[in-house]
């Protein structure tokens, strides 16, 4: 760990080497290591005490395709916590010109209203695109992906507030990305989703013009709870809720035995259909095209009913 002095308050911090923001934990202020503030902090505002994210936690579940039907009244809480954890939010504006080629295909040699030929040519293609995106970007130290990779909602963000972490005795997960470096990186995806729009549309780029702004930015910080939880047995769950929301990143499934062997059973079922598909392929030509059907339909009815028992996560998508 490194010692540093708070350029606020002059308290003494003791910070990971790796951090390139901190947040003071006495005044609440943030900074660069080199004592430069950060003015653009932000956080979520915590809208679901802890009760209220399990209970929110507890409605989700009973949903979940092969859980107890009196899930709710067996699931019991075990543990939790609250972190912060730390997003960089750039909105950038990209404005790409482009000049290259495109093949056009004409169709020949007309008889009887139908085409005997194709030919194939190039074209010259020219464009401009312009896409203002909103980038989000995870800064802490490596975590779980649903974490990593969560699509934070910006909207009804409000400066950063020491005693609202305190008051819930939050983690304060501090940022290992620089601003700069969250800025290239930000610009690099704008660019990358605009250039998959053009490639599109034009098969080659022989000159291209582009321009990049960023319009916007801000640290955030995401209050989420981590929990842990029981279903009626000894075996402990995991699952994590975003305070701010009430939105669940991701949680272990407690799905009953029954359900399992059930679906072990159904999906045993499905690959010998399957497999009559393909011995009426073989054996009887004329029904052909019904065993291919078979077939098809079989196998994919058998691998969606292995991933759902196999799924041991659960997700709930963006609202």
């Amino acid at each position: 760990m490194t010692q540093l002095r708070c350029p606020n308050c002059d308290a003494n911090l003791s910070v990971h080497p790796s951090d390139a923001i901190i947040t003071c934990e006495y005044c609440g202020s943030s900074f660069e290591p080199g004592g430069e503030k950060m003015k653009r902090h932000y956080a979520m505002k915590v809208n679901f005490g802890q009760g209220e994210a399990f209970d929110t936690l507890k409605a989700y579940l009973v949903k979940v395709p092969g859980v107890s039907n009196d899930l709710a009244s067996i699931i019991s809480f075990k543990d939790g916590y609250m972190t912060y954890y730390p997003y960089w939010v750039y909105n950038v504006k990209g404005v790409v010109s482009y000049v290259g080629r495109d093949r056009k295909a004409t169709f020949r040699d007309k008889v009887k209203r139908r085409y005997s030929s194709i030919h194939w040519e190039w074209v010259d293609e020219a464009g401009r695109e312009e896409q203002t995106r909103q980038i989000r970007l995870y800064a802490g130290p490596q975590v779980r992906r649903e974490i990593q990779n969560y699509p934070i909602a910006t909207r009804g963000r409000r400066y950063f507030n020491l005693k609202e972490a305190q008051k819930y005795t939050a983690n304060i997960v501090f940022s290992r990305v620089p601003e700069e470096q969250a800025r290239r990186q930000a610009i690099a995806k704008t660019r990358q989703m605009i250039m998959n729009r053009i490639q599109k549309e034009t098969e080659q780029i022989d000159n291209i013009r582009e321009s990049f702004t960023v319009t916007d930015h801000a640290y955030v910080h995401v209050p989420i709870y981590s929990m842990k939880f029981t279903a009626g047995g000894g075996k402990v769950y995991e699952a994590a809720l975003d305070a701010s929301n009430g939105r669940v990143l991701y949680s272990d499934i407690p799905r009953t035995t029954g359900f399992k062997l059930k679906a072990g059973f159904t999906t045993i079922f499905w690959f010998i259909l399957a497999a009559v598909g393909a011995a009426i392929i073989f054996l009887f030509p004329s029904w052909l095209y019904a065993g291919i059907g078979l077939l098809v339909i079989a196998l994919i009815l058998g691998i969606m009913t292995l991933v759902l028992s196999f799924r041991q996560t659960a997700a709930e998508s963006a609202r």
